[in-house]
């Protein structure tokens, strides 16, 4: 059984493999989240059924890290597989090219920067907003 998904529930990832960012859209306000160090993928699926439980159903939208010429990468095979997992467990997950996220979530008023995880989340919010073509 399919769960309907609520277009106004959508949630930002940016995969690390050190640190997974997350943001969340409710009714396209988006607000960035905690990351998650020590991304596992069962720990990210983990985050992602409490914010599913907390907020109703919602669409994952995935950075995809392709080169700056738009092919893939190590990285995006493995995130490729992450999307998958995630599928296999039910979330409908959409992937978007995340080139420059991270620095465009680092540029001086962003709110991102240091090593706390804080620009992880913050690209998250950039590549949900993209997703979803808001400023």
């Amino acid at each position: 059984m399919r769960v309907e998904i609520s277009e106004s529930v959508y949630i930002g990832v940016d995969y690390g493999r050190r640190r997974t960012g997350f943001a969340l859209s409710l009714s396209g306000v988006v607000i960035p989240l905690e990351p998650l160090c020590g991304s596992t993928w069962k720990g990210i699926a983990h985050r992602l059924n409490g914010m599913v439980k907390r907020h109703g159903p919602a669409k994952i939208v995935l950075g995809l890290p392709l080169s700056a010429g738009g092919k893939p990468t190590e990285l995006s095979m493995e995130v490729e597989s992450l999307a998958e997992f995630l599928r296999d467990r039910g979330f409908h997950v959409e992937l978007v090219n995340e080139v420059c996220s991270t620095q465009e979530a680092c540029t001086p008023g962003a709110g991102g920067g240091g090593k706390d995880g804080r620009s992880d989340s913050m690209a998250a919010m950039v590549i949900l907003k993209r997703f979803l073509g808001l400023p």
